[in-house]
């Protein structure tokens, strides 16, 4: 018996020594000369700050320059009360963070000739040649016929007047129209989808207004289309492998499954917060579903692959894929772009639109926002129109950014759904600080 309490005693103090240690932050400092690191801890103390307060249930920050980590930090486990750090190779879902990097793949097919940044979306689908618009996605104002065709420049643009169902910004009594049909009654081919959506009227004229949408997964049905290979397959050609991202892809294989964090959110008196004895932390999030489907349901090969949101990736993975971007398509020896190809990420593609467009999307935060090659640009605030940084972000509250000065990258990961904790502000301007001139 008191070999066998020994036994149970020594268990007891690793369990509690688990627990502490995994609730300990764990920084990782690399190559970060040119950056005052006593400034960058200051990015640190800001994510404990909500992880301590039990607001988030993790999570991975990742800056890099020139190939080298700037700076690191990961904190927590994979599910509260686990016993998996989350790491740099975490598998997290990029959902709308997927958008650039198929916007990517069709800048790389528009720089070989292979399509035109304004060919029509009906060259390619015919059923899109004619499209009506219901003003601001009401049904109970009269049908327009669209004034121009819907090209490459509006999907790539979010300009298309396609837009999203309610519960993604979508717009009026046509986002209630996607929730049925592409929610309610997931169709099980590309095909189908494509046929649905040319019936839905659009909320804009295509080129006149920013509505946030499915725009990019009609991208990758176009690329599906050009190059005869699933979305994902082609990525893994032109972008995943010559990258050696492989953590990447529209599914999580079952053997890195464990690599997958759970999806938190507010806790609810419905779904309450999770209690452990040995942990200091009193958390305020719980499990959720993340659009209607749970943990087991999430991470595996569906029928399509969804270019607008559906790719899982890694801290250590989406920053070779970002640090190409910022050098101008070239990683290492490895180029996946063309200089001009990458360009096309940080140009304003859409020159007739104001700052304002964004606003009446996003709301404030929005303000000084336009939209280049599937990426955000984000302008000074002083007014002088120069480029800030360029970003985007994802539903489960994933956000990374680029600066198109210094050519540093940088991405947050967690799961918190809806997401509630966009810091690329923060982050960005900690980063700045501490650049050493």
């Amino acid at each position: 018996m008191r070999k066998n309490g020994n036994r149970l005693l020594k268990f007891a103090v690793q369990s509690v020594f688990l627990s502490v240690l995994l609730s300990v932050p764990a920084k990782v400092m690399a190559n970060a000369s040119g950056y005052d690191q006593k400034i960058l801890k200051e990015i640190g103390a800001m994510l404990d700050e909500l992880y301590d307060g039990g607001l988030i249930p993790n999570y991975v920050v990742d800056i890099r320059k020139d190939g080298r980590k700037i700076y690191f930090a990961a904190r927590g486990t994979t599910e509260l009360g686990g016993n998996v750090p989350v790491s740099e190779d975490s598998i997290y879902m990029l959902a709308s963070m997927s958008k650039p990097i198929v916007s990517s793949a069709a800048l790389r097919l528009i720089d070989e000739g292979i399509i035109g940044l304004d060919d029509e979306l009906a060259k390619y689908f015919p059923q899109f040649e004619t499209m009506l618009v219901a003003p601001n996605g009401s049904f109970d104002l009269p049908f327009e016929e669209a004034k121009r065709p819907i090209t490459i420049r509006h999907l790539l643009t979010h300009t298309s007047g396609f837009t999203y169902p309610p519960a993604v910004l979508g717009v009026g009594d046509v986002a209630e129209q996607y929730a049925e049909v592409f929610i309610a009654n997931r169709p099980d081919t590309r095909e189908e989808w494509l046929d649905l959506l040319s019936q839905i009227p659009l909320v804009a004229h295509p080129g006149e207004s920013f509505h946030y949408s499915v725009s990019i997964d009609v991208l990758g049905a176009i690329i599906e289309s050009l190059t005869r290979k699933r979305l994902g397959d082609y990525l893994d050609e032109i972008i995943f492998e010559p990258l050696g991202m492989k953590n990447t892809g529209f599914y999580v294989p079952q053997e890195k499954r464990k690599l997958m964090p759970r999806v938190y959110g507010p806790a609810t008196p419905n779904n309450p917060a999770p209690f452990f004895e040995d942990d200091p932390i009193k958390w305020k999030i719980a499990e959720v579903p993340y659009f209607g489907r749970t943990y087991d349901q999430i991470g595996h090969k569906g029928p399509m692959d969804s270019g607008g949101g559906g790719l899982y990736s890694s801290s250590s993975d989406f920053g070779k894929y970002t640090q190409m971007v910022a050098n101008g398509g070239i990683f290492g020896k490895t180029r996946i772009l063309s200089a001009n190809a990458a360009s096309l990420h940080f140009q304003n593609l859409m020159p007739n639109l104001g700052l304002e467009a964004f606003r009446a999307n996003f709301g404030d935060a929005a303000t000084y926002m336009q939209f280049g090659g599937g990426f955000g640009i984000k302008r000074e605030e002083d007014g002088s129109g120069e480029a800030d940084y360029y970003f985007w972000g994802g539903a489960a509250n994933t956000f990374f950014w680029i600066d198109g000065q210094d050519k540093s990258v940088g991405a947050f990961f967690t799961h918190i759904a809806p997401p509630r904790y966009n810091l690329t502000d923060q982050i960005e301007e900690i980063v700045d600080r501490a650049r050493i001139e």
